[in-house]
């Protein structure tokens, strides 16, 4: 492939990401604004509690298989990138992530599981 295409696939491949992020995002953050406003709380139905841990759970699944998705393509890009002949700087940076995008992905698990693991003690600690 020739280093364009290559860069649109990188661009294109960015938005993804960025975009797989919008809504977990956006479900974590309402479910922390029902936690530091005291409606969902240890105290709160446990059918309440288990929907919010599951909701949680979901998107986060979802999340953290499209964006493994994603940086596993960004990775192969950056493969591709440096076997493509006569490349720009911004080519060469490009290829250069490929160790980035792999500390992404592996950073990404780690802070997933974290958060999990914070929201159900909290919601599930003995009063």
């Amino acid at each position: 492939m020739r280093e364009k295409e290559l860069l649109q696939i990188w661009n294109s491949q960015r938005s993804q990401r960025i975009a797989s992020q919008l809504s977990p995002v956006i479900l974590l953050a309402t479910v922390l604004v029902l936690i530091t406003t005291g409606e969902l709380t240890y105290k709160s139905a446990i059918d309440i509690r288990a929907f919010a841990v599951g909701l949680v759970a979901a998107g986060g699944i979802f999340s953290i298989s499209g964006i493994l998705a994603s940086l596993r393509d960004s990775r192969a890009l950056t493969r591709a990138m440096k076997e493509a002949t006569d490349v720009s700087q911004l080519g060469i940076s490009v290829s250069k992530n490929s160790g980035n995008l792999l500390f992404t992905e592996f950073f990404f698990v780690i802070l997933s599981i974290f958060n999990m693991t914070i929201l159900a003690l909290y919601l599930f600690k003995k009063p």
